[in-house]
């Protein structure tokens, strides 16, 4: 599971781009995320590490492809609420 800040730089990557065709700079990540440069670019190693984004040439934002836009979702057991005849189960029981 990816951390809450790497989780949040790649969506803004992510949307970013779709909404304005173009990767944003590096100070407008600083004001959308409220974090430094220094931080951003170690989160953006980290989402290249992890196979996100690709990033060859690191002396701009610009330059920033993204591979997964997305976490994979995890497998998650989702439990199914039995139907009832009256409704009321669901009241009472859950």
């Amino acid at each position: 599971m990816m951390p809450d800040f790497e989780r949040k730089l790649l969506r803004i990557l992510y949307n970013f781009c779709g909404q304005r065709r173009r990767m944003p700079q590096m100070m407008e990540l600083e004001v959308k995320t409220g974090r430094t440069e220094s931080g951003i670019r170690k989160a953006l190693r980290e989402l290249e590490r992890q196979g996100f984004i690709k990033w060859q040439d690191q002396s701009s934002t610009e330059h920033i492809m993204i591979l997964e836009g997305w976490e994979p979702e995890e497998q998650t057991s989702v439990r199914s609420i039995p139907a009832s005849s009256d409704g009321m189960d669901y009241w009472t029981k859950y």
